[in-house]
């Protein structure tokens, strides 16, 4: 057996999660990505032929992705509006920065929706506030100003992070060291360290094709350096409980990925006994096969217009031909129990968007006090932090202390069930409420888009009332 890479050997935690990222990405990836996995999440039958697995594998093997289906849905509750930056003091260079987050066009709020998703699907994601390497030329913040050199986000995976190890520093948690694999043509792995005073070197490892005895790996040093900014910048957002400081998880959505795993081999299991059924075996009992001059039996053929004997034998029994198939009981129980795991998993997949704390997997007391009525809203607000966190080490590498804020929508969970929006109506007909506080709550549920105005409407309302005084005229009543 190889020995291990030491440069790409996960740390304990990271370890733990990698079969849970495994499974939540091919789920994601699809039945072409199941079917890639084989055994992993197919298992083969005990004495099965490999040809016999293989065609069970390509040709009866279906899934319906509600799991793919669950994540997209809980993901997109947050950007139902816009996130962003918000305040009337923004540096224009944090304000420019906000359209372009990423180098590649992507604004606030299209990286954050992407940043959510992957940390609702895998339970954690890092977003890491990178800065280019520059020339010797460039030695002050002027001079990179000048040149148009800007930070810039980049989103990490939760299974590139091998190794994450953070401590209390001036009574706030902050990561002393990380290990990041970034694949690639070559592979390279990036270590960053964070010493007590502040100080934070990074190496950057590249893979070549030649063993190192010593150091047990193919990587080797490419480029080293300091940081120019006192804290590592990656920032880490997960959903998932911690446990403990360390940065393993229990994903929300476990549950839901291992019963999507479930539903996947029974529905292959269905379709895989409709096929027996649709094409039943044919065998004869007391039938004596026709052998060829070789002594081999001769494939016996089946099909319309096709007639098959059973002469008797030399003792006088009659033979006879029969078809084997699955019973017809068994799937309709097949199917029965299959429309059950997907109710069941749609309503896992229901959960986090519940108004019940008892749903609330990743709340933290805070959140728990009455913040929040769901897990998809404590992850919202979670995300707020984080992206706050992210903008405070942006602004570190501009030179700058601002203390960003940011908006992430969270009120879709208060009105879940419709109810609210009944009591809301009721007001109103008793009078309890005014008509511009009607419209405003109307908008704010999304009952009305966005464009609504009170304004506007008002005038609608007045051309639509019998008697209307033409614009020009005066009001004899004024």
């Amino acid at each position: 057996m190889a020995e291990p890479d030491t440069m790409t050997l996960r740390a304990a935690d990271s370890a733990a999660m990698l079969g849970y990222w495994d499974l939540t990405d091919t789920l994601v990836d699809g039945i072409d990505a199941m079917r890639l996995a084989g055994p992993k999440y197919l298992p083969q039958f005990p004495a099965e032929m490999n040809d016999n697995y293989k065609f069970r594998l390509a040709h009866t093997t279906v899934m319906t992705n509600i799991f793919a289906d669950i994540v997209e849905s809980l993901s997109v509750k947050p950007f139902e509006k816009e996130t962003a930056l918000v305040g009337t003091d923004v540096p224009q260079e944090l304000a420019d920065f906000s359209n372009d987050v990423d180098g590649s066009g992507n604004n606030l709020s299209v990286f954050a929706a992407n940043h959510f998703y992957n940390a609702v699907k895998s339970g954690i994601d890092w977003l890491f506030v990178d800065y280019p390497s520059v020339s010797d030329e460039i030695v002050t913040l002027a001079d990179a100003k000048a040149s148009n050199i800007r930070p810039f986000w980049t989103r990490i995976l939760g299974r590139n992070v091998l190794e994450a190890r953070s401590k209390f520093i001036v009574s706030r948690e902050q990561l002393v060291y990380v290990r990041i694999f970034e694949p690639g043509k070559p592979d390279h792995v990036r270590v960053m360290e964070r010493d007590d005073v502040g100080l934070v070197t990074w190496k950057l490892y590249v893979k070549t094709d030649k063993w190192d005895d010593e150091n047990k790996t193919f990587y080797r040093l490419k480029e080293s350096g300091t940081l120019r900014i006192d804290e590592i910048p990656l920032v880490p957002f997960f959903t998932g409980r911690r446990d403990g400081k360390t940065y393993k998880f229990d994903p929300p959505l476990r549950a839901a990925a291992d019963l999507q795993l479930h539903l996947y081999r029974q529905e292959s299991g269905l379709n895989y006994t409709t096929t027996l059924t649709a094409y039943p075996m044919l065998t004869g009992n007391g039938v004596k096969p026709e052998r060829d001059a070789a002594g081999n039996i001769k494939p016996l053929p089946v099909g319309p217009n096709v007639t098959l004997y059973a002469p008797p034998n030399a003792d006088g029994t009659v033979g006879s031909w029969r078809y084997v198939e699955p019973s017809s009981n068994s799937l309709i129980f097949l199917s029965g129990y299959i429309k059950e795991i997907i109710l069941n998993l749609r309503e896992l997949g229901r959960q986090p968007l519940t108004a019940s704390s008892s749903n609330l997997t990743t709340v933290t007391t805070a959140f728990a006090a009455g913040k929040s009525k769901s897990s998809v809203k404590a992850w919202a607000l979670m995300l707020k932090d984080s992206l706050e966190n992210a903008y405070r080490i942006t602004a570190k590498w501009m030179g700058s202390d601002y203390l960003a804020k940011v908006m992430v929508y969270t009120d879709f969970d208060e009105f879940v069930d419709g109810k609210d929006y009944e009591a809301l109506s009721a007001a109103r007909e008793r009078g309890d409420l005014s008509q511009e506080t009607y419209w405003e709550e109307s908008k704010r549920r999304g009952m009305l888009s966005e464009e609504f105005t009170p304004e506007r409407e008002t005038q609608r309302l007045l051309k639509e009332t019998p008697g209307d005084i033409e614009d020009g005229q005066d009001d004899p009543q004024a």
